[in-house]
């Protein structure tokens, strides 16, 4: 009987630990899909027919883009320069399909590397068996 228990209280500790483990992902998981949703910044180049000539993710401009902009259109002067900001939702779809596929694909992911190393161990067992004599 105390075999069994301490088969059970080991399973409890390794149950505890798959399930701190699946918190934290989640946990992870949804601070990556906060920190998508916000407001983004854009910085938009404008030509005097209101046509936006570029776009950038960005709150500044560095030298190197205004280099390489003034390369392309000529000099950054003869452009307006507005920034605007983008309001992202916070994506729930996506952050609810994560928050279940996620952790349930790293227990296939284990179980299927269990499933394909444990008969090569018993294939291998076999074969040095057989050998001896």
């Amino acid at each position: 009987m105390q075999k069994k228990q301490a088969t059970y209280s080991s399973k409890k500790e390794l149950l505890i630990i798959v399930s701190i483990c699946i918190l934290l992902i989640e946990i992870l998981i949804f601070s990556v899909a906060f920190s998508m949703s916000n407001y983004h910044p854009r910085i938009c180049i404008i030509d005097n027919n209101n046509n936006i000539i570029h776009e950038s993710q960005a709150r500044t401009f560095s030298i190197f883009s205004v280099y390489l902009f003034e390369k392309k259109y000529g000099s950054l002067d003869n452009y307006r320069i507005d920034i605007e900001k983008k309001n992202v939702q916070f994506p729930f779809r996506a952050w609810l399909c994560a928050a279940f596929c996620v952790p349930i694909c790293i227990v296939f992911m284990i179980a299927m590397f269990h499933k394909a190393i444990h008969p090569i161990k018993n294939i291998s067992l076999r074969l040095f068996l057989a050998k001896m004599p």
